[in-house]
């Protein structure tokens, strides 16, 4: 239809102006869509960068929850010849300022988690030694058990010695 129109006179038609034209406004379309695309690239790469990194740090958390346990286990069961008991018991703040937990030198920051330990003393499963520990996780409460453990075992030893070396002991 141009062609037209300057076959019979009625415009003049330069085929250069017309790529020139065309080729600015598609370099502008292009422009346009690529300041729209790249910072949504950003954001979305950014978004899944982080995914990425919370799903490894979470399975990471993970394992050394499982091999924290798997460690406190054997060392109980070296521990405790003739066996042992745990129960972890979550407290909430309310909870614990209510059973009189949360209170004392700590100002009311105590853990949220409460682990009952008990070593048995014989087979019958008569408990030797009752205890109770606080720790922020559950990890850090099943360390404190076997530390808690290791110190008992450590003060029995001094007594050991301290009888076979002819010292009264103060409570027998």
């Amino acid at each position: 239809m141009l062609t037209d129109a300057v076959q019979f006179g009625g415009g003049h038609f330069h085929p250069g102006q017309a790529g020139l034209l065309g080729a600015l406004i598609l370099l502008a379309c292009v422009v346009c869509i690529g300041a729209v695309v790249v910072p949504l690239l950003g954001v979305a790469m950014a978004e899944s960068q982080r995914a990425l990194r919370s799903w490894r740090g979470r399975r990471r958390r993970l394992r050394a929850a499982a091999s924290s346990e798997l460690r406190a286990r054997a060392m109980m069961s070296e521990l405790c010849p003739h066996g042992w008991r745990a129960q972890i018991t979550m407290v909430g703040g309310g909870e614990a300022d209510a059973a009189g937990e949360g209170s004392g030198a700590d100002g009311g920051r105590r853990g949220r988690v409460a682990l009952d330990w008990a070593e048995l003393q014989d087979e019958n499963g008569r408990p030797a030694v009752m205890r109770r520990v606080w720790a922020p996780t559950i990890g850090q409460a099943l360390e404190a058990m076997v530390a808690d453990r290791r110190t008992d075992e450590a003060l029995e030893d001094i007594e050991l010695r301290a009888r076979a070396e002819g010292m009264l002991w103060p409570d027998h």
